[in-house]
């Protein structure tokens, strides 16, 4: 089936209506439209009491069965109002019943004495509106039953800017199957 010249025509029409009663809805909202879309900075779809600075905005670690391999993803970023140009550091509680193996990123993280906790550290800052992320992958024990859930990791940082903050932190947990 051919549209033909009429139904193009007609399509240019409707998409014409579109673009307009979109502006008008944003007109009418008191925001000024740009190119069809409502102008909004990344500040104002914030809420009003959201943080600000280095934040742990996610942490999410796959499934795994006993024995298995899973890795722990924690997102950093920062919502400003200044780019951190300093170093900044990351600390991950492991929960018990796994042990780091394999290539953490970045690379310079150290784990304490009792392989618990990694110290991470980003050693060029982090600009203003950008993100970071923590790579550990981590080995189940052998003694950690199908079905348990392994609760007590924390991701957490420090903010070089605001050392006298409280530390902005994360928890998550890994299911064994």
């Amino acid at each position: 089936m051919s549209i033909g010249r009429r139904g193009w025509w007609r399509l240019g029409i409707a998409a014409v209506l579109c673009m307009t009663g979109t502006a008008t809805a944003a007109v009418a909202s008191g925001v000024t439209p740009q190119q069809g879309r409502a102008a909004v900075s990344a500040d104002e779809q914030r809420a009003p009491d959201s943080e600000d600075g280095l934040q742990v905005v996610n942490v999410s670690v796959d499934r795994t069965r006993v024995r298995g391999l899973t890795v722990v993803r924690a997102l950093v970023a920062n919502f400003g109002p200044n780019p951190v140009t300093d170093r900044f550091t990351t600390t991950v509680r492991l929960p018990k019943g796994v042990t780091v193996e394999g290539r953490v990123f970045p690379d310079d993280c150290r784990p304490d004495d009792r392989g618990r906790e990694l110290t991470c550290r980003f050693r060029k800052g982090l600009g203003l509106r950008r993100s970071a992320t923590v790579l550990v992958p981590l080995r189940v024990a052998d003694y950690v039953r199908s079905g348990e859930r392994l609760s007590g990791g924390v991701v957490s940082l420090q903010d070089p800017d605001r050392p006298d903050r409280p530390v902005p932190s994360r928890a998550f947990t890994i299911d064994v199957q």
